[in-house]
Protein backbone atom coordinates (compact mmCIF):
# COMPACT_ATOMS: atom_id res chain seq x y z
CA UNK A 1 0.00 0.00 0.00
CA UNK A 2 2.88 2.24 0.63
CA UNK A 3 3.53 2.89 -3.27
CA UNK A 4 -0.01 3.54 -3.50
CA UNK A 5 -0.39 6.29 -1.42
CA UNK A 6 3.14 7.90 -2.46
CA UNK A 7 1.40 8.33 -5.67
CA UNK A 8 -1.33 9.41 -4.08
CA UNK A 9 0.57 11.83 -2.44
CA UNK A 10 1.84 13.08 -6.02
CA UNK A 11 -0.95 13.27 -7.47
CA UNK A 12 -2.77 16.13 -4.86
CA UNK A 13 0.78 17.76 -5.00
CA UNK A 14 0.49 18.33 -8.75
CA UNK A 15 -2.97 19.59 -8.63
CA UNK A 16 -2.16 22.08 -5.88
CA UNK A 17 0.53 23.37 -7.85
CA UNK A 18 -1.47 23.47 -11.24
CA UNK A 19 -4.23 24.80 -8.64
CA UNK A 20 -1.71 27.76 -7.24
CA UNK A 21 -0.58 28.20 -10.75
CA UNK A 22 -1.16 32.16 -11.48
CA UNK A 23 -3.63 32.49 -14.76
CA UNK A 24 -1.75 34.44 -17.14
CA UNK A 25 -3.81 38.27 -17.10
CA UNK A 26 -4.57 38.82 -20.63
CA UNK A 27 -5.54 42.66 -22.31
CA UNK A 28 -9.06 42.94 -24.15
CA UNK A 29 -7.56 43.27 -27.61
CA UNK A 30 -5.10 39.95 -26.90
CA UNK A 31 -8.43 37.92 -25.87
CA UNK A 32 -9.62 38.77 -29.05
CA UNK A 33 -6.85 38.11 -31.01
CA UNK A 34 -6.76 34.57 -29.87
CA UNK A 35 -10.26 33.88 -30.62
CA UNK A 36 -9.17 35.46 -34.53
CA UNK A 37 -6.67 32.79 -34.02
CA UNK A 38 -8.94 30.06 -32.62
CA UNK A 39 -11.28 30.82 -35.35
CA UNK A 40 -7.81 30.47 -38.02
CA UNK A 41 -7.79 33.75 -39.07
CA UNK A 42 -3.99 34.61 -39.67
CA UNK A 43 -2.20 37.91 -38.59
CA UNK A 44 -2.86 39.51 -41.92
CA UNK A 45 -6.45 38.73 -41.79
CA UNK A 46 -7.04 39.38 -38.20
CA UNK A 47 -4.84 42.72 -38.89
CA UNK A 48 -8.28 43.66 -41.38
CA UNK A 49 -10.69 42.65 -38.91
CA UNK A 50 -9.33 44.70 -36.06
CA UNK A 51 -8.54 47.80 -38.00
CA UNK A 52 -4.51 47.67 -37.18
CA UNK A 53 -1.66 46.54 -38.94
CA UNK A 54 0.37 43.19 -39.17
CA UNK A 55 2.87 44.06 -37.26
CA UNK A 56 0.21 45.15 -33.83
CA UNK A 57 -0.76 41.55 -34.61
CA UNK A 58 2.35 39.96 -34.23
CA UNK A 59 3.32 42.05 -31.53
CA UNK A 60 0.08 41.00 -29.67
CA UNK A 61 1.17 37.77 -29.91
CA UNK A 62 4.61 37.86 -29.03
CA UNK A 63 2.95 39.69 -26.10
CA UNK A 64 0.78 36.45 -25.29
CA UNK A 65 3.53 33.81 -25.64
CA UNK A 66 5.33 35.57 -23.52
CA UNK A 67 2.91 35.66 -20.98
CA UNK A 68 1.88 31.87 -21.06
CA UNK A 69 5.92 31.33 -21.65
CA UNK A 70 5.03 29.45 -25.08
CA UNK A 71 6.91 29.78 -28.32
CA UNK A 72 4.52 29.18 -30.50
CA UNK A 73 0.57 30.55 -30.88
CA UNK A 74 -0.53 27.56 -31.07
CA UNK A 75 0.51 26.69 -27.75
CA UNK A 76 -0.76 29.74 -26.78
CA UNK A 77 -3.95 29.41 -27.20
CA UNK A 78 -3.90 25.77 -26.13
CA UNK A 79 -2.72 27.33 -23.32
CA UNK A 80 -5.17 30.19 -22.71
CA UNK A 81 -8.51 27.50 -23.52
CA UNK A 82 -6.36 24.92 -20.88
CA UNK A 83 -6.04 28.03 -18.20
CA UNK A 84 -9.44 29.47 -18.92
CA UNK A 85 -8.18 32.72 -20.04
CA UNK A 86 -10.50 32.75 -22.76
CA UNK A 87 -13.59 30.46 -23.15
CA UNK A 88 -14.63 28.68 -26.24
CA UNK A 89 -18.42 28.36 -26.51
CA UNK A 90 -18.87 24.91 -28.43
CA UNK A 91 -21.54 26.72 -30.58
CA UNK A 92 -18.45 28.97 -31.73
CA UNK A 93 -16.32 25.72 -32.00
CA UNK A 94 -18.39 24.26 -34.49
CA UNK A 95 -18.91 26.90 -36.47
CA UNK A 96 -22.48 28.54 -37.08
CA UNK A 97 -23.10 26.09 -40.17
CA UNK A 98 -22.27 23.20 -38.53
CA UNK A 99 -25.19 21.09 -36.71
CA UNK A 100 -25.00 19.86 -33.19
Amino acid sequence: MAPQQSNDSLARATRGAEASTPKAKLTAKETQILMWCFKGKTSWEISRIENCTESTVNFHFANIRRKFDVSSRTCALLKAIESGAIIVDSVVARGAHERG
